[in-house]
């Protein structure tokens, strides 16, 4: 058997292949929840309230680019948040995504369009909240010290 170096490193050294199985996991269950329509009561109420309010939205359902920047924001936060070192800065940075991805219905409902955020709000949160823990009880490379 070859000899081994002196220093073995427990930092796991594929953060993307746990971003991949976080995300793929909250983008199932994200879907799951779209689809069987647990979503559609507040997704009805946010839409009556933008009408309401004079934005001019149509009902024709979500835009087909939905699914894309469900897949953008669901593999992207958790890639990002398993690439940045601390627990804080991890929630804080998952907390501004939140901000912004909430604040994204209105924006695209001045375009005429009404993009419910209820689904992303899920998987983001989901997948954050996995990567996080996931981070917290594994030490990621990003965290180690020394070359």
């Amino acid at each position: 058997m070859p000899e081994e170096s002196g220093k073995s490193s427990s930092a796991h050294h594929h953060p993307l292949t746990v971003a991949v199985v976080v995300g793929s996991f909250a983008m199932a269950v994200g879907l799951v929840v779209r689809i069987s329509g647990i979503s559609l009561p507040v997704e009805r109420q946010i839409l009556l309230a933008y009408m309401e309010l004079g934005f001019p939205v149509q009902a024709a359902g979500q835009p087909w680019w939905a699914v894309l920047v469900l897949l953008g924001l669901t593999y992207g936060i958790a890639l990002v948040l398993l690439e940045v070192p601390g627990f804080i800065r991890r929630v804080l940075l998952f907390l501004s995504c939140l901000v912004l991805v909430v604040s994204a219905s209105p924006v695209v409902a001045l375009w005429g369009f009404f993009w419910s955020p209820v689904v992303a709000i899920f998987c983001l949160s989901w997948s954050a909240g996995c990567a996080v823990l996931w981070a917290r009880y594994h030490p990621m490379p990003c965290e180690m010290e020394g070359p």
